[in-house]
């Protein structure tokens, strides 16, 4: 499939600077605050195994020189492990194995669109075919600082009635407030303004070309206007892929990813946008296991 795609695989280190993950994936999110397993070295530097794969691909990106090249984009992927420290549960492991594409260096929406039916070939042809794509767009650094004072005056008054985790997230990350597992169907989460709500014209022309492109390639989604992904690099489109399963148990999914056009510039490299997605191999073995034809006795 990624030879289709004409994805080339990149390798990463198992390890990199904690700095590296710290700016990249953001302060404020769930993984760099409780769930990267961070140590110093014998020279007393702070490392941090990689708790996800874009920030070691852009990091190389911006070593190697690659937004350089004449042909772009560039179209990676990678498979690996990964560690974070969270509630070990069905398919979630501390140490799992991610399988990632990233495409960087152009900011058409036709690029969201081919990440996405990439992923999607990929399920199909593991004979996955009921993988829904949930989808959503953020905006660009402009619409995204919008929503966030929109959201933070709606959520003033009634903050106190959510759980601890988003009265945390409100002074910190207000957009991952709408993405709460505990309190997602509390009257004030269902009935708070929505990112698609703040878009600014060319933000909303991108995601509608994005949805145009999806339904000329007849891939199923779903627009799913509380979707924010737990990450605070992405803008524009988010998304995620979820089925059914039995065997998933209560996590239904796959995978996810979306545009993240400000962070190779974050990293200190030039403007250069990009976007991806990454799945998790043990979450995806899982769901295959549903394909399985039960055995006579």
């Amino acid at each position: 499939v990624s030879k289709l795609f004409h994805f080339s695989e990149i390798r990463t280190p198992i390890f990199e600077s904690s700095e590296l993950f710290h700016r990249g994936v953001g302060d404020t999110t769930d993984i760099i605050k409780k769930e990267t397993y961070d140590f110093s070295d014998r020279g007393d530097r702070m490392i941090t195994l990689r708790p996800e794969g874009t920030a070691g691909v852009v990091r190389s990106v911006i070593e190697n020189k690659l937004y350089a090249l004449p042909n772009l984009p560039i179209k990676t992927y990678y498979v690996g492990p990964m560690f974070r420290y969270e509630r070990p549960q069905k398919g979630r492991t501390r140490q799992f194995h991610q399988f990632g594409g990233e495409a960087m260096g152009s900011y058409d929406p036709k690029m969201d669109a081919e990440v996405i039916c990439y992923a999607v070939t990929l399920f199909k042809a593991l004979n996955l075919n009921n993988v829904i794509v949930k989808i959503n767009s953020l905006g660009d650094k402009q619409s995204k600082l919008s929503y966030r004072e929109t959201l933070l005056n709606y959520l003033q008054p009634s903050i106190h009635e959510l759980c601890s985790d988003c009265q945390h997230r409100y002074l910190e990350n207000p957009l991952r407030v709408l993405d709460c597992k505990v309190d997602h169907d509390h009257p004030v989460l269902k009935n708070a303004p929505k990112p698609l709500d703040s878009l600014n014209e060319e933000d909303r022309n991108h995601f509608n070309q994005v949805l145009a492109y999806l339904d000329a390639m007849n891939i199923d989604y779903v627009v799913d206007p509380t979707l924010v992904r737990g990450l605070d690099y992405y803008t524009h489109t988010v998304f995620e892929f979820e089925a059914d399963l039995p065997t998933l148990g209560a996590q239904a999914t796959l995978g996810g990813g979306g545009r993240y056009n400000d962070l190779v510039k974050s990293l200190d490299g030039p403007e250069f946008p990009a976007v991806g997605f990454a799945l998790g191999l043990e979450r995806l073995l899982l769901a295959m296991e549903s394909l399985k034809k039960p055995t006579k006795e």
